[in-house]
């Protein structure tokens, strides 16, 4: 990144990524496009007038605004995942597969953000919530979301017992790809790395705010456009993509979670503006993602990978 904020005894401060105090030689950033990570500064560093409303907004009014907000964002209404649902790109099973191909990269680490965010949490009711989506992201599940799941057309046997990374894996194999084989791009470990960052050296609320609202919150509406453009494949079995179906129905329940906690962090000023800036730091790291995935998917003979 260009700027990165920290926050440190209520106070916030903008540092330079360039920094050779802070350099991170694990992190190559150099193939990012200058006017996504403006943008990315831009919306960081804009909003804290605007987010520090008077507290007599009450905190259930400040998280839904909040959450409806993140609906908006271009991550979650990107191009690219308009042009998988409606069919517009030149080849949807190539994208569909060149996403299976990089998006394990991310996803695979989602016990990882989980387990960090939890890290992070004091109030133990906070962090027990928290276990319980833990839990079902390794695949262990009440009976009565079972029932639910099954009336959506989710059968057990299909999901119980395997964690979600194999669902994923699941999905890319029926596509053709070895997602766990394949030669990580740069542009998937600096998603994973620098939102693994986030959750560790924000604040909580920050961390909150990015795994909340940023992440758990769109899932519901990401993952409708790959259950679209899947369904427009016609050949691959539900059970092979059911790791999209089954985010769309469960992931209510994480969101609910985070949003309970995230009533508590709400309740100041400074708790509001960092749930607010780890959300836009969320959502513009995914929002950079799916600009080069987008950029792979119109132009698929310039790609440089070969599945």
């Amino acid at each position: 990144m260009s700027m990165i904020t920290e926050t440190l005894n209520g106070a916030t401060r903008h540092r330079s990524a360039s920094d050779p105090r802070y350099s991170d030689n694990s992190i190559n950033t150099s193939s990012w496009n200058p006017a996504q990570l403006h943008r990315f500064r831009r919306e960081i560093e804009g909003p804290p007038r605007e987010v520090r409303s008077d507290l007599r907004q009450s905190t259930d009014q400040f998280v839904t605004q909040l959450a409806q907000q993140a609906l908006q964002h271009r991550a979650v209404r990107h191009p690219y995942l308009q042009a998988l649902a409606d069919g517009s790109l030149p080849n949807i099973r190539w994208a569909l597969t060149d996403f299976a191909h990089h998006y394990y990269g991310y996803s695979a680490h989602f016990p990882r953000y989980l387990t960090t965010l939890i890290s992070r949490l004091e109030n133990p009711a906070h962090w027990r919530a928290l276990l319980e989506n833990l839990t079902e992201e390794s695949g262990v599940y009440a009976e009565d979301e079972l029932r639910e799941l099954s009336e959506i057309g989710v059968e057990r046997a299909w999901i119980e017992g395997a964690p979600h990374p194999q669902l994923f894996q699941r999905f890319a194999s029926a596509l053709g790809v070895d997602s766990t084989a394949n030669k990580e791009a740069v542009q998937v470990t600096c998603w994973r790395e620098l939102f693994l960052q986030l959750l560790a050296n924000g604040s909580p609320a920050e961390a909150i705010g990015a795994l909340g609202f940023g992440t758990e919150n769109i899932v519901r509406t990401l993952y409708g456009y790959f259950v679209k453009a899947l369904d427009s494949l016609g050949d691959l079995a539900p059970c092979d993509t059911v790791f999209f179906k089954l985010h769309t129905a469960v992931d209510d329940h994480h969101q609910a979670s985070l949003r309970a906690i995230a009533v508590d962090f709400a309740s100041t000023n400074e708790g509001r503006a960092d749930l607010r800036r780890g959300m836009l730091k969320a959502l513009m790291l995914r929002s950079i993602f799916w600009d080069w995935m987008y950029e792979r998917a119109i132009q698929p003979e310039l790609t440089e990978e070969i599945f």
